[in-house]
């Protein structure tokens, strides 16, 4: 490197670049710490003067479009900075916005002639609700929105549930459209103990016996069996999945040591039976084991509410100030309500509802 001109050229390679402004700056950090920036040090606010400065030069070169607000450069973070700079959307009923509570339950957004746009639940409705109108990506639902309307509930249960049924009824247009189920099926035991998929009618999932698991498709029945035989140990032939070749023939889960030998004789029928039922008891579809509607009591910030359910489907809820279920149309009555199902059966059965019976109130099934 005889030449100036080399000697730059070897600067800018990114080899070198690093390395020689370590061996420039490391004397000067260790001579003089306070003139050199620490890596780990706190960032510091710009002198008032130097953004004064840096406004004016901005404002010259025509960079700040008429009517925004001055930009800082010590301005705070933009979530912040949204929420101390935002304008509620002129076009919605200021009073429902106002009106929205720090409390668990669910809200719509109403359009023109009160039309139902968007359904859903937070544990915080104002904030929950806030959230939406300062979420860019939502501005198209904003925009069709003209009222806010939030139903307080005691809990998140109530509200889980008053969410679905207000799907189930309301049909909003900018929620995720719920697939009609055409049928559902599941596993019932034949007469030689086999499980086999049927098709059963949704009324009868909260009555009959002996049913195991709840499906949208029979395909989706099949293979919800298949990984409950692999799973289990259980053997493909004994439970029908699988055709033998020929008496006391292995089948293949025997012969990649899956299977423990229902089917070549190692092991009993009466075994094999039991581990089956044990496998399919997680799967037991619990009927309505009442006579009439059931109430679940929910205690929340001072407020009770009594959730009426009648063959696990819900029917509405009671409170202080309704004292009378709400009308909901026929057709979400009708049929098993597979959502409230998968909602109450797990602490239902673990023991954490509060269960009171409701003589006074006669509902069909």
């Amino acid at each position: 490197m005889n030449t100036k001109k080399e000697l730059a050229s070897a600067m800018n390679t990114l080899s070198h670049r690093t390395s020689l402004t370590q061996l420039l700056t490391r004397p000067l950090q260790a001579a003089m710490p306070s003139l050199m920036p620490q890596a780990a040090a706190a960032p510091r606010k710009l002198p008032a003067a130097l953004v004064e400065r840096l406004l004016q030069q901005e404002a010259q070169r025509g960079m700040r479009a008429p009517g925004l607000p001055l930009a800082t450069f010590n301005a705070p973070q933009p979530a912040a900075h949204r929420a101390a700079t935002f304008s509620y959307p002129l076009h919605i009923e200021r009073a429902s916005i106002e009106a929205l509570p720090n409390a668990c339950g669910v809200y719509i957004f109403r359009g023109v002639d009160d039309v139902p746009l968007y359904v859903g639940r937070s544990v915080n409705l104002r904030s929950r609700v806030l959230a939406h109108l300062h979420h860019h990506e939502e501005q198209f639902l904003i925009g069709q929105t003209r009222r806010i309307e939030c139903r307080r509930t005691a809990g998140e249960l109530g509200a889980a549930l008053l969410e679905n049924s207000l799907l189930r009824d309301l049909r909003p247009a900018h929620n995720k459209k719920q697939r009609s189920k055409r049928g559902l099926f599941t596993l019932r035991l034949n007469a030689d103990g086999q499980p086999q998929v049927m098709q059963v009618a949704e009324r009868e999932f909260s009555r009959a016996e002996n049913l195991f698991g709840i499906y949208t498709s029979e395909r989706a029945a099949l293979d919800a069996l298949h990984k409950l035989v692999q799973g289990h140990g259980l053997c493909s032939i004994v439970t029908g999945l699988e055709q033998p070749d020929g008496f006391g023939m292995a089948c293949f889960g025997r012969q990649i040591r899956r299977c423990r030998g229902a089917c070549t004789g190692e092991e009993s029928h009466e075994q094999h039976q039991q581990r089956l039922m044990q496998a399919l008891e997680d799967l037991r579809i619990l009927p309505w084991p009442y006579a009439g509607p059931m109430g679940i009591v929910e205690h929340g910030e001072g407020w009770q509410q009594v959730h009426v359910i009648d063959h696990w489907r819900y029917l509405g809820s009671l409170d202080r100030e309704h004292r009378q279920l709400r009308l909901r149309p026929a057709a979400s009555l009708k049929g098993f309500d597979l959502d409230c199902y998968k909602m109450v059966i797990q602490p239902y059965l673990l023991g954490q509802l509060d269960l009171r019976p409701l003589p006074g109130l006669p509902l069909a099934a």
